[in-house]
């Protein structure tokens, strides 16, 4: 695996790693799939953290989720949310848009860049497609948390971060799949895609984790005058875009199934799932940065 052909110093080190942006992906990737540990990658995002490397997590998670995430971690950085419908950036950082719009929190405050309609409006259009159509779903709008609790394994806490959404709906479909190509079709007509998840279909703009990702790269370089490389980890297939699209891109093999094939000429396979092979891959690119590879 060759990142960086020249060897280089240490000094050239925090060179280097001040022009680099890691977008990774939480659930089986930075997170262990069935503890949600991401103990194993500790030493190498503290690593990240001396270096102030950006770790931006791309992930279908919410905002709530995410600030809670970033509390345990003792992290404050840009992240994207719902699967890259939108990208929040603390208020204080330097790194500024003409399309972020403030989000204040309690006492944190962000800023966010929303990609396609409100939660609200998907949530009104979906509406309108059931009564017209008499589509069978049932969407987290739809649920109440102890509902979200039932359909998705999570403590209540968790369930109710996960149903203050901003831009995009999980939704149960209980129709024929004849009902869903239609469905499908008349969201895309109205702007709006249809990702498929584990049990969940997510309905949402038509932009994905790269869009996410190149739009926050590319807020960087205008901010800092200067090229940034992307390395991102993923481990499923909403994940593919932003790898194929990253500089580096790193997959993450699963615990339980095949790994995900991805498009890439510069790709590469971590040596184990979840955050220990994140916490290894993250190693073996950095020492190619010191010394080539």
């Amino acid at each position: 695996m060759q990142y960086f052909a020249k060897q280089l110093s240490s000094t050239e080190l925090y060179t280097n790693a001040s022009s680099i942006l890691v977008f990774t992906d939480l659930d089986g990737t930075l997170l262990d799939h069935d503890s949600y540990s991401y103990e194993a990658a500790l030493p190498s995002l503290n690593q990240l953290k001396l270096l102030k490397v950006p770790v931006i997590f791309n992930t279908s998670k919410t905002f709530m989720e995410v600030l809670e995430l970033q509390k345990k971690m003792s992290l404050q950085q840009p992240f994207a949310i719902e699967n890259g419908s939108a990208v929040c950036i603390p208020a204080d950082s330097p790194i500024h848009h003409d399309e972020l719009s403030p989000l204040n929190v309690g006492k944190q405050h962000w800023k966010i860049k929303t990609f396609g309609p409100s939660y609200p409006d998907i949530c009104q259009y979906l509406s309108v497609l059931r009564q017209k159509y008499h589509f069978r779903f049932q969407g987290f709008n739809d649920m109440n948390v102890a509902e979200v609790q039932l359909n998705t394994g999570l403590p209540k806490y968790d369930a109710q971060l996960a149903k203050q959404r901003m831009a995009s709906e999980p939704l149960l479909w209980n129709d024929s799949d004849e009902q869903l190509d239609l469905f499908i079709k008349k969201l895309e007509a109205h702007n709006l895609a249809v990702i498929k998840g584990g049990r969940f279909y997510h309905v949402k703009a038509k932009f994905d984790k790269a869009d996410a990702m190149l739009w926050l790269t590319s807020t960087y370089q205008q901010h800092y005058q200067r090229k940034f490389t992307s390395i991102a980890l993923g481990d499923s297939d909403n994940d593919r875009s932003m790898l194929e699209q990253a500089d580096v891109p790193v997959v993450i093999p699963k615990k339980h199934s095949s790994a995900l094939m991805i498009n890439h000429p510069n790709s590469s396979l971590a040596p184990y799932p979840g955050p220990y092979g994140w916490h290894q891959s993250m190693q073996q690119i950095l020492h190619s940065m010191i010394n080539g590879a």
